[in-house]
């Protein structure tokens, strides 16, 4: 069985937890394509991330956005695989998230 793997974020005055993975060597999440995180790390390029998700003591951290099919389904099928999904029911409508270490 997988253990989740969580990182919590904040934005404005939004905050949120993603389920994420190393994936070839990369720390990757899946997330919604349309919501407010998404805008603000297209247009900000970075989002403050915590590790620690009891603490409120972030680090901010660049972020890519990727739109592709292919690695979309990669990585979705392997957070399956691994038991650390939040999303169970397909790829439409996601991204990954990689995170700059």
């Amino acid at each position: 069985m997988g253990k989740e793997q969580l990182i919590k974020f904040r934005h404005n005055s939004d905050k949120g937890i993603f389920h994420y993975t190393v994936y070839k060597g990369d720390f990757v999440a899946l997330s919604e394509i349309k919501t407010g995180k998404i805008d603000y790390i297209k247009e900000h390029g970075a989002i403050d991330l915590t590790f620690d998700v009891d603490q409120d003591i972030y680090d901010v951290m660049a972020v890519d956005v990727i739109e592709d099919k292919a690695y979309v389904q990669e990585v979705y099928d392997y957070m399956i695989a691994t038991e650390n999904a939040y999303f169970v029911d397909g790829i439409e409508g996601l991204c990954v998230l990689r995170f700059h270490k």
